[in-house]
């Protein structure tokens, strides 16, 4: 088959989740920075005569409306009418149930790529609106970058870009279900009075602390705690972590991954060397989908 399109669907790591609501239909409200980095999927494009057809590399992967990227290409389908088929292969390195929103990043990069191939001429107001229908994280997978994320995840505001930054992902063995942690009894919503579409002061705090980098005061998340009881040995990685020398970590969206802040690669070859888990030397960047060349 012909390759129509190849794209690099990029990850994120929250450097500061708060939980701070809960909203009526049982979704949590958030103040989180997202960031992206260069650890990504590659989805090919390749046409065919009707139907969605997806593969992978990744045997554990749904292939089936269990898989985002086969909702998000059903949901366009359905907003169109549009009846031609679409074979999408998902080369997938982003690790699954590991907070790094892989799935969310494939769902944008998919709405990304049928936009220009179908010439459907939505624009960004558009494609925002589709992507969180799709999921709370969808939406921010259009832009990238360093974001201020707030309401269930859909509500974005562009931050001045950190300069480019050497993080090492740690991948525990152990997936964690992103419904399981909010659910858990040991998780406290932190309730604060705020004037309704403002940042709460906290919040305020850490985007400013953000641009001076002084990332013991921007590292946070408030799901560790459920993610910790869940999984105890968890907890225990980040303690060795930190008596290893590399106090900047913290662990990304509901877990497991963990994120390593590090002065440069050198440093980051020197922690991943001590440790006996999957890891990935990554860096940020200010994009969330790359079109690659054919």
């Amino acid at each position: 088959m012909t390759v129509l399109m190849k794209i690099k669907t990029y990850s994120k790591i929250n450097l500061y989740l708060d939980v701070i609501g809960k909203y009526s239909d049982g979704f949590h409200e958030i103040e989180s920075i997202f960031q992206t980095v260069s650890l990504g999927d590659i989805l090919s494009f390749h046409e065919i005569s009707e139907g969605i057809q997806i593969t992978t590399n990744d045997i554990l992967l749904p292939i089936d409306e269990k898989n985002i990227v086969y909702r998000t290409v059903k949901k366009i389908k359905e907003i169109t009418k549009i009846k031609k088929g679409i074979h999408i292969h998902i080369q997938k390195n982003i690790p699954v149930c590991a907070g790094l929103g892989g799935g969310s990043s494939n769902s944008a990069g998919t709405l990304y790529a049928l936009n220009k191939l179908w010439n459907l001429s939505w624009d960004d107001v558009t494609l925002q609106n589709i992507a969180s229908e799709l999921g709370s994280d969808v939406p921010y997978f259009l832009k990238g970058g360093t974001q201020a994320v707030s309401g269930k995840g859909e509500k974005l505001s562009s931050l001045k870009p950190i300069p480019e930054t050497w993080i090492v992902l740690i991948h525990p063995s152990v997936g964690l279900s992103t419904a399981i942690v909010y659910q858990h009894p040991s998780l406290k919503v932190r309730y604060l009075r705020k004037i309704k579409g403002k940042d709460s002061l906290p919040f305020k705090k850490v985007k400013i602390t953000l641009q001076n980098r002084d990332w013991k005061r921007v590292i946070y998340n408030r799901l560790e705690i459920p993610a910790f009881h869940i999984y105890p040995e968890l907890y225990k990685l980040k303690l060795r972590i930190k008596h290893l020398g590399f106090p900047y970590v913290g662990m990304t969206g509901s877990g497991s991954t963990f994120f390593v802040i590090v002065e440069s690669k050198n440093k980051g070859e020197k922690l991943i060397s001590k440790l006996n888990y999957n890891t990935n030397l990554v860096r940020t960047t200010s994009i969330a989908i790359q079109e690659l060349q054919l």
